[in-house]
C-alpha cells in the first residue's frame, strides 16, 4: 500500500461517490469490486515503481492509460467477466480513477502543483 493510505477509508470514500444506477449491471457487485480495484491498483504502482515496497514514492511516474489497461485487464480475468461485463468494468474503473484521485489529493498524498 501506498505510504499514508487507509484501503478502508478511501473505500468508503470512493464507494460513496459512485452511484449503483451509473453501474447497474455490476450494482450488487460494487464494494467487492471497489477493494478489488485498489489492489489491483496498488498492484500496478509496485509492479512499475511507482511506489516502492515501504510504500513511498518510487522513481517512476503513474501512466493513467497504463493502469487503466492493467486493472480492467486483471479484473476482467479474475472475475471471469464477458466482454460485455469488462465493458462495464472499465466504465467503473474509469469513475474509480477520478475518486481516488480525489480521495487522494484530499489527504495530501498528491500534489499536482497546481
Amino acid at each position: 500500500m501506498m505510504k499514508g493510505y487507509d484501503k478502508a477509508e478511501a473505500l468508503e470514500f470512493i464507494a460513496g461517490r459512485i452511484h449503483r444506477q451509473d453501474h447497474p449491471e455490476l450494482a450488487p457487485l460494487l464494494p467487492d469490486l471497489i477493494g478489488q480495484i485498489i489492489d489491483a491498483d496498488m498492484q500496478y504502482m509496485h509492479e512499475n515503481h511507482v511506489i516502492d515496497e515501504e510504500g513511498n514514492a518510487g522513481g517512476e511516474y503513474y501512466e493513467d492509460d497504463d493502469a487503466f489497461e492493467y486493472m480492467v485487464e486483471k479484473l476482467a480475468e479474475e472475475n471471469r467477466l464477458d466482454p460485455v461485463q469488462a465493458v462495464k468494468l472499465a466504465s467503473l474503473i474509469d469513475d474509480y480513477m477520478d475518486y481516488q484521485q480525489e480521495y487522494l489529493e484530499s489527504k495530501g498524498l498528491i500534489d499536482w502543483g497546481d
